[in-house]
């Protein structure tokens, strides 16, 4: 059994422009650029630090929001990040 993160990002469907934003994931420091859908990432066990942003215009962290979980062997931790319409506020993480 896989130990990972598996990272959906989305959006408000109003908000189409943010289809040529691509959302960055930064874990524990290090940062993926991603398209917006499903991705997964394979992990040893740990603590991880989630932080998923978007450039947008003159703002390169925009929605920018983080979760710290607990990864234990064999797990998979899923977490969902959605943008809401108003596009300088803070996106939503959930974690299951």
């Amino acid at each position: 059994m896989k130990t990972r993160i598996e990272v959906k990002t989305g959006f408000f469907f109003m908000a189409w422009i943010l289809y040529f934003c691509t959302p960055v994931i930064v874990i524990n420091g290090e940062m993926n650029r991603r398209k917006w859908g499903v991705t997964s990432f394979e992990l040893p066990p740990g603590t991880y630090t989630v932080r998923i942003y978007f450039p947008y215009i003159m703002k390169p962290n925009c929605g920018e929001n983080q979760v710290t979980l607990e990864l234990k062997e064999g797990e998979t931790k899923y977490i969902k990040y959605n943008m809401p319409p108003w596009m300088f506020s803070k996106g939503k993480i959930t974690l299951s």
